[in-house]
């Protein structure tokens, strides 16, 4: 791989250790929507919660109301506001080292991206609380103007840095896909939640063996 002029990251599973607060919110959250709607819905596993980390919508949503599916955005609803504060309550929610590779990569000239699955609410909330906006160049989610999908910020993060050489860091298969339309390179951050297509180049989360992948070491 040549040395890119930009690197785009995915948040969830890649840049943030969602997988370490996230069952434990939607579990309170579905406590809490029991209350409200009266349904009696099962309390998933760690396992099952962090399955649909990196999903859209209905896909993060709806598996968790069994039957009911049409109420996945009711849930959302309610569980939105505890994802937000538990991103923005003054803890680190970011994996180690996190900081210090974006700061590396950029004090190595690479411009920085975000793209996510999420929306304008939790995006905002993950950069407000963790300082995602001023550790990147740009910000993009399913709300951004011109996105329909994740590809879509892709190609909006090329236009907007004027980039020739860019890369996409993510975890899931909807990362690798969205590059593969993009027609730029991937880098898996591997982990237990995703069986990827193909062969991709692997990444075990270390700063120093990113940058080496990235060819700024």
């Amino acid at each position: 791989m040549d040395r890119p002029d930009l690197v785009i990251f995915d948040i969830d599973g890649t840049l943030q250790d969602t997988c370490s607060w996230w069952p434990r919110v939607l579990r309170a959250g579905l406590i809490r929507f029991r209350e409200q709607c009266g349904l009696d819905l099962p309390s998933p596993s760690d396992d099952e919660a962090n399955a649909v980390i990196g999903c859209k919508n209905e896909g993060v949503w709806a598996p968790f109301v069994p039957g009911h599916e049409d109420l996945w955005s009711d849930l959302r609803a309610v569980v939105l506001p505890m994802e937000v504060d538990a991103m923005t309550a003054g803890g680190d929610t970011l994996f180690a080292g996190a900081r210090d590779l974006l700061r590396q990569l950029r004090g190595r000239g690479a411009n920085l991206a975000l793209a996510s699955n999420c929306h304008s609410t939790y995006l905002a909330g993950v950069c407000r609380g963790q300082n995602l906006d001023e550790l990147t160049d740009h910000q993009f989610c399913l709300d951004s103007p011109g996105v329909a999908c994740k590809a879509d910020m892709l190609r909006l993060a090329i236009e907007a840095t004027g980039a020739r050489k860019a890369v996409m860091v993510g975890d899931r298969n909807n990362d690798a896909e969205a590059a593969a339309v993009a027609g730029i390179p991937f880098v898996w951050r591997v982990n237990e939640h995703a069986t990827m297509s193909g062969d991709p180049i692997r990444w075990d989360g270390g700063t120093a063996e990113l940058l080496e992948i990235l060819q700024f070491a």
